[in-house]
């Protein structure tokens, strides 16, 4: 299923100072953005064919010494992903978009000692995927 894939190059197309890659965070640039599929989604209905509606849960997590920045860049994708007239379609037809929520507010959740400042956003999307 190519959703993943489908919503970094929608976040790409937002005039972000940073590329958004589906990849956990280094620490070698400053700042550096990924998003993270978390183990927590889930099916939320099957038929008797195998085919399911799904909640993913996603997290966005942000890291850099700017933290005027770091806020901007996760409530431009925050307004995005919450706005109602966001969609997305599957390139290969794995699966039919619909809807998705924003969880959380972009939130603090660590500094290290260089001053660099780690931030999540969180949010889900529903998808029907097909057997």
């Amino acid at each position: 299923m190519d959703l993943t894939e489908r919503l970094v190059e929608k976040i790409n197309l937002l005039d972000l100072p940073v590329t958004v890659y589906s990849t956990a965070l280094t620490g070698k640039e400053d700042p550096e953005i990924g998003l993270l599929v978390l183990p927590n989604s889930q099916v939320i209905s099957e038929d008797l064919v195998g085919n399911k509606v799904v909640e993913f849960i996603y997290e966005v997590v942000m890291r850099g010494t700017d933290e005027a920045l770091i806020n901007n860049t996760l409530w431009q994708i925050a307004n995005l992903i919450g706005n109602e007239d966001f969609y997305l379609e599957s390139a290969d037809g794995s699966f039919v978009f619909d809807q998705a929520q924003v969880a959380s507010f972009p939130t603090l959740t660590g500094a290290d000692l260089s001053n660099a400042l780690n931030y999540i956003l969180d949010f889900t999307v529903q998808v029907e995927t097909f057997n």
